[in-house]
């Protein structure tokens, strides 16, 4: 959503243009139109550098229902790369402005939409004969190669697999020549993140970034909210700008997004600055189920229903903007949800953290992420709003759906599902997995053993006969996807989450309120929980998690408790026999595991 919360508040300053109507050669200094939209005294316009098609049919313009009383018209037709006549852009000097996290990150997945539209863009251009001049900005938090502007060239030449040559003209503050651009056909700028000309949208600045280009095109979506002299500002000396085939996709996604119809709707809403988002918030609440804030507004939101706040955390003049937020929410039934407790670090000793209630923050400390309760009631939410709608079909991923269903959370290499298998033909086995590496794995293990019919649609799961593996995240997903299971769900199993010695206290951080609440729901009468770790601790918090949340439809199989460790009673045995493969792990190592069951009560 926060795509929607940045973009459809602020503003498009776009060059009003004709589609047809272009200048062919002579460069013009465009006096700036700006596109906004009246509703009932409040405004929402777009900004970014792109043309407003003024000519087009008035069905091309999506139509966005705002308030009961209007329309908005908050997506215009921005004109594309894809609709600008290729000859146009024959010897050309195309200037672009590239969004630095999708190309120069760490890890480039050539593979992702994101990175391939980014990346077609660049080639496209080329291949029509044009100059092509690319800036962005960029920091060495996104990939500790981005040393100078010659290394990201080096890195875009690797990519793009033509040369990217670097130029040092903003720098000596001396215009481009045309003579300078006949060393090659890729040229790069310097790192627009070292001048504060950028962001104040500087007139002088934008002219230096465009001496002797033509045309503008803004693939940069993130960077589309925000005024910047390689945006805004540039567009003014171009003759034409338009949005990149990256841009135009997440537009595309977008307006999906402004159109849907499915319900519940909810809003994940980050970030500051309330008074300035206002409208796009009134457009949320005018659209969602559920407004959920997690960043620094959820401060104004609290201080707006009455919660003492310091008063370093809350804008002085939002108090009203988000008083009429609150209301406007409540008289159109939408609830609003904000943090319960945050992480805070000591302004004075940084390396300090310790939870603190939303409303009771003590002066000294600084919230910098959402607190335990905070995000159970977020995942709760999320897991309601079915936000993850799987849609399995399981009369092809087992040969008998109505068999009893076994879950795995946390299945890693599939050892304990492919051995249940194995040893019970009359239970259908799924493994629900994060990772996605290990699902993989599983695929390439049912391959070489030579099984048929595994499934190939996806990367992400395979099915055959009994066994079926999902790549998800089992706290978000685990209700969505096995409520639509056809018969019982008769026993799950949570073994060794999180293996990782460095950082024992992840080791039940999957284990949520929502999703401990989703298996007591499911769990067929007399059904089973089984858990296991090598670390009694753990052990121990997922039995009190699981006893507190199972909303009183759990207890102990004590009859089954054979040995006792530190005065706790634990099954000796695994009573399945089949070992998963961390499990296996430590046991050969001769180190104890701390296993327990649970059964679900008869009626519950």
């Amino acid at each position: 959503m926060s795509p929607v919360l940045k973009t459809v508040q602020t503003t498009l300053s776009l060059n009003k243009l004709s589609s047809s109507n272009y200048p062919r050669k002579e460069k013009k200094l465009l006096q700036h139109g700006s596109c906004s939209f009246p509703i009932n005294n409040v405004q929402l316009s777009f900004r970014g550098g792109f043309e407003v098609v003024s000519n087009v049919n008035r069905s091309h313009k999506e139509k966005t229902c705002l308030y009961d009383e209007g329309e908005l018209e908050a997506l215009p037709h921005v004109q594309t790369l894809r609709e600008f006549p290729r000859e146009e852009l024959v010897a050309k000097v195309v200037m672009v402005r590239f969004d630095s996290t999708i190309l120069l990150g760490e890890k480039l997945d050539l593979s992702s939409q994101s990175a391939s539209k980014a990346l077609y863009t660049i080639k496209y251009l080329h291949e029509c004969g044009a100059k092509v001049i690319l800036m962005s900005e960029w920091s060495r938090k996104i990939n500790p190669k981005l040393l100078d502007a010659q290394a990201v060239a080096d890195i875009l030449s690797s990519v793009l697999q033509l040369n990217v040559i670097a130029l040092r003209c903003i720098s000596c503050k001396s215009p481009l020549r045309r003579e300078d651009l006949q060393k090659a056909d890729i040229f790069l700028l310097e790192n627009l993140s070292e001048y504060k000309e950028e962001v104040a949208n500087c007139s002088k600045f934008a002219e230096l970034l465009s001496s002797e280009v033509d045309i503008l095109v803004n693939d940069s979506f993130c960077q589309s909210h925000k005024v910047l002299a390689s945006t805004v500002g540039v567009a003014r000396f171009c003759y034409a700008s338009m949005a990149g085939f990256s841009f135009e996709e997440n537009l595309h996604q977008l307006k999906k997004i402004a159109k849907t119809k499915k319900k519940p709707y909810l809003a994940v809403i980050g970030g500051g600055n309330l008074k300035r988002n206002a409208a796009a918030l009134q457009f949320l609440a005018s659209r969602c189920d559920a407004l959920v804030f997690v960043g620094q507004m959820s401060f104004q939101i609290m201080s707006a229903l009455g919660h003492s706040i310091p008063t370093n955390l809350v804008e002085r003049d939002a108090h009203k903007a988000a008083l009429d937020i609150v209301q406007f929410a409540h008289d159109k039934n939408v609830l609003m949800s904000y943090p319960k407790d945050f992480w805070c670090t000591n302004q004075h000793l940084p390396t300090e953290l310790e939870v603190f209630p939303a409303h009771g923050v003590s002066a000294s400390w600084l919230p910098v992420d959402l607190g335990p309760r905070s995000l159970e009631e977020i995942y709760s939410l999320v897991t309601n709003s079915k936000a993850y709608p799987f849609e399995i079909d399981w009369s092809v991923a087992y040969h008998d759906a109505s068999q009893p269903l076994v879950v795995d959370i946390g299945s890693g290499n599939g050892l304990f599902i492919m051995g249940m298998a194995q040893n019970r033909k009359d239970l259908n086995f799924l493994g629900l997995e994060i990772n996605g590496k290990l699902v993989r794995r599983c695929l390439d293990s049912v391959h070489q053993s030579g099984i048929r019919n595994a499934s190939e649609s996806s990367p992400c799961c395979f099915g055959h006969m009994c066994r079926y593996f999902i790549g998800s995240n089992a706290t978000t997903t685990f209700r969505s996807i096995v409520s639509s299971y056809p018969g019982e769900l008769v026993l799950v199993s949570v073994q060794c989450p999180n293996p990782d010695f460095n950082k024992p206290e992840n080791r039940w951080s999957m284990l949520q309120r929502s999703l401990i609440e989703a298996v007591a729901d499911l769990l067929a009468s007399k059904g089973k929980v089984f858990l296991q770790s090598d670390v009694e601790a753990v052990a121990m918090r997922m039995k009190e998690q699981f006893l507190q949340y199972g909303k009183g439809k759990l207890h102990l199989s004590h009859d089954q408790y054979n040995i006792r460790i530190n005065g706790n009673a634990w099954l000796e045995e695994n009573p399945f026999g089949i070992h998963s493969d961390w499990e296996q792990h430590v046991i050969d190592r001769g180190a104890p595991m701390y296993r327990l069951m649970l059964s679900k009560s008869t009626g519950s």
